[in-house]
């Protein structure tokens, strides 16, 4: 039985140009993660040292991390990812698990800058929404973290911060 598909995305992006953006460090930076003092060693850590590469299958094997398969298709690239499912299920059908969830973030991330950036540098931010509950309605909730009041709605992320 093979591992179960957790994400399927398609990237208007040669096959070859998305490979470099999984395969080269300093491109990796461009769209994986956030700006912090240890990224360069998350990306060295993961996508280096955790990973091992068959350049002419275009797969990556991450060990329990999954596995991602490039498939070209003309000037697009399907990127899969699939990974063991947890001990006792069939497949991920209704649980939540960050590996997976920080998977689909970061291949949006790298989506992103292939289709609209493949030139820019970026910066990005992580904001945390695990903390003190401030309020909650039906479509807003407020968290206190580190200081920070963090307001997400259906149509935005709001963070006030002071001092």
């Amino acid at each position: 039985m093979s591992d179960p598909v957790i994400i399927e995305i398609v990237i208007a992006a040669p096959a070859e140009a998305v490979w470099r953006a999984l395969r080269d460090p300093a491109e990796i930076k461009r769209w994986f993660g956030w700006d912090y003092e240890g990224t360069e060693d998350e990306v060295d850590e993961i996508f280096v040292r955790g990973a091992t590469a068959d350049e002419n299958a275009r797969t990556i094997d991450f060990g329990e991390g999954g596995r991602f398969e490039l498939s070209e298709q003309g000037a697009r690239t399907i990127v899969t990812v699939t990974r063991a499912a947890p001990a006792g299920a069939s497949g991920w059908d209704g649980i939540y698990d960050e590996v997976n969830e920080g998977w689909l973030t970061f291949l949006q991330q790298l989506r992103f800058m292939l289709e609209r950036h493949p030139q820019g540098r970026r910066t990005a931010l992580m904001v945390p929404l695990r903390g003190e509950e401030w309020f909650r309605t039906e479509h807003q909730v407020g968290v206190v973290v580190e200081g920070r009041l963090v307001i997400s709605t259906p149509e935005r992320v709001i963070v006030s911060a002071y001092g």
